[in-house]
């Protein structure tokens, strides 16, 4: 089960361009694990705005969620997604 927030987020990166930590609720969540997650969405959406690109992460502390780089207009932010149970 999941809770979605759509929350903007800050987010720093490592050398292969993967998120190593993000800040939430007003503290820094470091990665273990992360990887880029892929969502299959209707064609005409493709249309419209690039796709986000989602990275499925795990935090040290156990938390999974889902963490979007967003492209607007040249350029871009950080969204957290969704938070798995």
């Amino acid at each position: 089960m999941t809770k979605l927030y759509g929350s903007h987020v800050q987010v720093e990166i490592d050398a292969q361009q993967l998120p190593k930590r993000f800040r939430w609720l007003g503290r820094w969540h470091r990665i273990l694990k992360c990887a880029k997650h892929e969502v299959e969405q209707h064609w005409w959406s493709k249309l419209r705005d690039p796709e986000p690109v989602r990275y499925r992460c795990e935090t040290y502390q156990g938390l999974v969620c889902d963490l979007c780089f967003v492209i607007e207009t040249g350029t871009g932010r950080w969204v957290l997604e969704r938070v798995w149970d």
